[in-house]
């Protein structure tokens, strides 16, 4: 039961992360908004989830996982039900910002718990990327509910069923005995992290990886359209990209059945490989002239990326003490979002003024950098 409320809590930030994106064209018919609005909505999210994720972090280390997983899914519900209800652009960003508290409650609890129940607790790097599997999957089923349901039961009916879907998991969180945090937490520490080798690497290296997860969440569909994809075959394209992400972190953990193909003692290696491999993937996709060779570009840049952010969370948390890996996550992932904040926009106006692919020289830039951070974390 206790990886259940784990699993269910990177879920729950995979529906939370897709929520707007999947709602958006219907969100705007509504509040009555143009598009710059809507990204408008989205960046208040990130924002949000930058400021709550350094908060949730050492309250997790503090108070334990229980209270902060029944938090994260009961503000997660409002916040989806307070969106979908919203008269007004104002009100939608509240919905927003109360949406990255219950976001940031569950993906601390997540991420701290994984390592602790999954693989006896002895490789983290294999838990994380087995548990978020199951974030690609909440943000890749999120928009397929929403399509199968969004004309048959109208907008509000959809948004409450997602909503819910994230209610239900509150019984599963009470009713479950987790495990204790590991006593030792001392806020002066969690402060002393801000001066960590490791935990500083760590973050530089999430603004990479992260700013590269959201650019190519973000522009491969329209990448896929500049090569002459209808909209059907450039969201099947992103839909490629997520699903190759998932198998790539499944194939790590060795499916949760097989030996882990990572382990904290080379996971900065494979973090080294898999970055230089997508400074080669990326590159494909930048040159591709054909839709075969493009859509090979993405499922093996989705097959790079898919272990890389799970692996630097868990050779970080090997690195550093138990007590404080709640603090440890809040820094490194509230860095690493710097990188989804700036990485997209990159690209959107160096492609306005020559192309897309042109543009993905930005990605490629941060994959060698990304390349070079794995080298020095593997030397702590």
């Amino acid at each position: 039961m206790s990886a259940s409320v784990a699993l269910m809590s990177v879920f729950g930030l995979g529906v939370i992360f897709a929520i707007i994106g999947a709602l958006k064209l219907e969100l705007a018919k509504v509040l009555n908004i143009d598009d710059a609005k809507v990204g408008s909505l989205i960046s208040t999210l990130m924002f949000a989830s930058m400021i709550m994720v350094l908060i949730t972090g050492p309250i997790v280390d503090s108070v334990g996982y229980k209270p902060v997983a029944i938090v994260g899914f009961l503000v997660a519900f409002i916040s989806i039900f307070l969106l979908i209800s919203a008269k007004s652009y104002k009100m939608a960003v509240f919905a927003c910002i109360i949406l990255g508290v219950g976001g940031m409650c569950l993906n601390t609890v997540g991420n701290t718990l994984m390592p602790v129940i999954l693989f006896d607790g002895q490789n983290a790097p294999a838990a994380l990327n087995l548990g978020n599997t199951f974030f690609g999957l909440g943000a890749f089923v999120t928009p397929l509910i929403v399509g199968l349901l969004l004309r048959k039961l109208g907008y509000k009916t959809t948004g409450t069923i997602i909503a819910v879907i994230l209610l239900i998991p509150v019984i599963i969180a009470i009713i479950t005995v987790l495990p204790s945090v590991p006593t030792g937490f001392e806020m002066s520490k969690a402060f002393g992290l801000l001066a960590s080798g490791i935990v500083i690497i760590a973050a530089l290296a999430l603004v990479c990886y992260i700013g590269l997860e959201f650019s190519m969440g973000g522009w491969i569909s329209t990448y896929a359209s500049s090569l002459g994809f209808t909209d059907k075959g450039a969201n099947i394209t992103l839909s490629v990209f997520w699903i190759s992400l998932m198998i790539a972190r499944l194939t790590t953990a060795g499916f949760g059945v097989f030996e882990p193909l990572v382990t904290p003692e080379i996971g900065a290696s494979v973090i080294a490989v898999l970055a230089a491999v997508a400074v080669i993937t990326i590159g494909i996709m930048a040159v591709a002239k054909s839709k075969t060779l493009a859509v090979i570009g993405v499922i093996l840049t989705g097959l790079a990326f898919g272990p890389i952010f799970p692996t630097i969370v868990g050779v970080t948390f090997s690195k550093t003490l138990e007590a404080l890996h709640g603090s440890v996550f809040g820094i490194i992932f509230a860095v690493g979002l710097f990188g989804g904040s700036f990485m997209p926009t990159a690209i959107g106006i160096i492609a306005k003024g020559k192309t897309i692919q042109k543009s993905f020289m930005v990605a490629i830039a941060a994959a060698v950098i990304l390349f070079i951070m794995a080298l020095i974390m593997g030397r702590f």
